[in-house]
Order: C-alpha cells, then structure tokens, then sequence
C-alpha cells in the first residue's frame, strides 16, 4: 500500500504528517511512502533525508494523488487537490469535520474513506491515539522552552 503525504499550506499549518523517521517505520513495516518534493524544507528535512529511509520523492502531485492508496495529513487538502482523489482512497487525518461538513459529504459520495483524528474518544484505551492531548503537551513544552529562552 502507498502511504502519501501532501504539502501543506503553509500559511495555516507549518507542521508535516510524516517526517524521515515516521517513513522508515512505515516502511519497515510493508508500506511505501511517497511525498512530494520539498515536503519538509521548511523544517530542515530535505529529499535526500527521506530517500534515505527508503521514501520516494515525486515532483508531480497529480500523479502522487492518483496513485496513494492512504493520504496522511495534518488538515484537509485544498479543493483543487481534493479534485483529484479517486475512489476507494483512505485520507486521515485532522479533517475538522464540523467545519468542512459540504467536503467531506463530498468526498464520501466520491467513496473515498475519512478518518478524522480529533474525534477519536479520549478516553485511556485510546490515550496513545489521542491528537488532542499529544499537542497540547507539546504546545506546553514549547512555551517553557521559550520562557527560558529569552
């Protein structure tokens, strides 16, 4: 199965789904990974970072989106890329559902499988998959790190 990523926008998210460590776990695993050149330049990770660990860089998104079998992303892709998802694609991530309620009715009429992080329970079997708590803490971290830092 292919496992691909989208840039983000990068005025609204500067975080990525998958960074050079995550890909080789996907691929130790049995998955490809695939992501579309300069993926993590913004972060210091460059192409030859994840080619690396085995991921592969494609230069055309078109091409990237008709091939993935899963999209694993931060929030929902633009409506142009939404455009190009084919049926029986799996798209995780945080889709926010409450607000983009039109698209993803629309991408479930297309058959194509959302999976929106944020509503999983929070509840302490799922704690390990819990993306609410998980930034939070991190935000937390970040903001003592800063405290210090100046």
């Amino acid at each position: 199965m292919k496992i691909v990523s989208l840039s983000e926008e990068k005025k609204i998210e500067k975080r990525i789904s998958i960074t050079p460590d995550i890909s080789s776990k996907y691929i130790s695993i049995g998955f490809e990974v695939f992501l579309p050149k300069n993926y993590g330049d913004h972060l210091g990770f460059s192409d030859e970072d994840y080619k690396s660990q085995g991921a592969k860089i494609i230069e055309n998104e078109i091409d990237l989106i008709q091939t993935a079998d899963i999209f694993v992303q931060l929030g929902l892709p633009s409506d142009d890329k939404l455009l190009n998802f084919r049926e029986n694609q799996n798209l995780i991530g945080v889709l926010n559902p409450f607000l983009n309620k039109q698209k993803i009715d629309n991408l479930t009429k297309k058959k194509i499988n959302n999976f929106s992080l944020e509503l999983l329970p929070r509840i302490t079997r799922a704690q390990s998959m819990d993306i609410l708590s998980s930034q939070a803490n991190l935000a937390g971290y970040k903001a003592v790190i800063e405290s210090f830092a100046k």
